[in-house]
């Protein structure tokens, strides 16, 4: 628990999930607008090139996903800062600031979009996490211009954050000046060939992935969510999507077999996989309360939430549950894996699925009608996984209520 607790509280981590949850809007339309400039159907090709649609569709992808890493570098340091307690504002131009002065430009002219898309995300995470920390230190140490009594707020903090921006202003173009006399050239090239790249090699692996998946639910299974787990991922899925659809537009093989929707394929109902849990609950309860949770709890697992059930039966905590709990990800994270690597599901295009999407749909989504059938698959395996610990907590409950009404008989007489 205390480590869970520390994971749970780490401000830049924290703000690094929020800040991909608030960019969700702008990966999703942008994942769909190349997905639909792109798919590989003749008629639709035909349509789309004779109407000029994919012009227009590519034009969104451009300026949505295309430069992600323009839109982290803002978001980030925003919520960071937040969670520092300084200037907001502040803190998100003078990152925004800093990542321009370390991106290769044409003076006057371009700013080549190669770095401000996924090329650059990491870079965009690291400015987005160490300037708002020096700005602190900095006001910390009282290094700002300090104004009379009376002064507007607005010019207050203005003049506050101009000793933090002209520190930040020369260590970018130091660190800037220097690397254009080195083989790697610009600081973003240095972060994605020396951090980015192997991380993706790495974090991409099935053994990996499902340690993050293990984590996520001991987290869970413990009252903690796991968006902290995931927010470390994240970079390394969505990059892996992008990758992928590039591939896809370019009409070649595409590359990464886990993707940012594949995480839809490994936890069908929520986390811990709960979906057949709920599917049991409703059906096969000889339990009240557990038939009734059953037909509350069905519907939010259609769409991958599963808090009736966690703390309803409870799962939390429950050493009959944990099992099952911990084994379902891990199951349908390996099913997934493999039956995508030896071709029986064809690779993720790179769309981007939301968790909340239904079960079903959100696997046709994020590659077609195979995917969809490896989800009715998982969730029956999973069923079967969950049957006998269901049957064992479900006789416990009915037990339980079964003494209870009989007390309740004996003080009525």
């Amino acid at each position: 628990m205390p480590i869970a607790n520390k994971l749970s509280n780490n401000k830049f981590m924290n703000s690094l999930g929020q800040t991909f949850q608030l960019l969700l809007p702008i990966i999703i339309i942008g994942s769909f607008a190349c997905l639909g400039a792109f798919l590989d159907i003749p008629f639709w090709q035909s349509f789309v090139t004779s109407t000029g649609l994919q012009l227009i569709l590519m034009t969104i992808q451009s300026l949505t996903l295309s430069i992600i890493a323009l839109y982290v570098v803002i978001v980030l340091p925003f919520q960071y800062a937040q969670k520092l307690k300084i200037n907001a504002i502040s803190a998100s131009v003078i990152s925004l600031m800093a990542f321009l002065l370390l991106t290769p430009h044409e003076l006057y002219t371009a700013i080549p979009t190669e770095w401000l898309g996924y090329s650059g995300l990491f870079s965009a995470i690291i400015v987005g996490g160490l300037v708002p920390q020096l700005i602190k230190f900095l006001l910390d140490k009282k290094i700002y211009i300090h104004m009379p009594k009376g002064v507007p707020p607005i010019v207050e903090d203005s003049f506050a954050s101009l000793v933090p921006a002209v520190f930040v202003l020369i260590i970018a173009v130091v660190i800037s000046q220097m690397l254009m006399l080195t083989s790697f050239e610009n600081f973003h090239n240095v972060i994605y060939t020396v951090i980015q790249a192997p991380l993706q090699g790495f974090g991409l692996s099935l053994p990996a992935y499902l340690v993050m998946q293990i984590l996520c639910t001991l987290l869970m299974f413990c009252g903690i969510h796991g968006n902290t787990v995931f927010a470390t991922f994240t970079p390394l899925t969505m990059a892996a999507s992008a990758e992928n659809l590039a591939a896809l537009a370019a009409g070649q093989p595409l590359p990464n077999i886990i993707t940012s929707s594949f995480s839809v394929l490994c936890q069908p109902g929520g986390i811990g996989g709960t979906f057949g849990l709920a599917i049991l609950l409703l059906f096969f309860s000889k339990s009240k309360r557990l038939k009734t949770l059953g037909k509350m709890s069905i519907v939010p697992a259609i769409f991958g939430i599963n808090e009736p059930l966690i703390f309803g039966i409870p799962i939390l905590l429950n050493p009959l549950l944990f099992i099952p709990y911990v084994l379902c990800p891990i199951v349908c994270t390996t099913l997934s894996y493999v039956s995508i690597a030896i071709g029986i599901v064809p690779r993720l295009s790179g769309v981007e699925v939301n968790w909340t999407m239904p079960q079903i749909v959100s696997g046709f989504l994020a590659q077609g009608w195979q995917a969809a059938v490896l989800q009715v698959v998982l969730i029956a395996v999973t069923t079967l996984i969950w049957f006998p610990f269901f049957k064992m907590v479900d006789k416990q409950i009915s037990f339980e209520e079964s003494e209870s009404d009989t007390k309740d008989d004996k003080a009525t007489k």
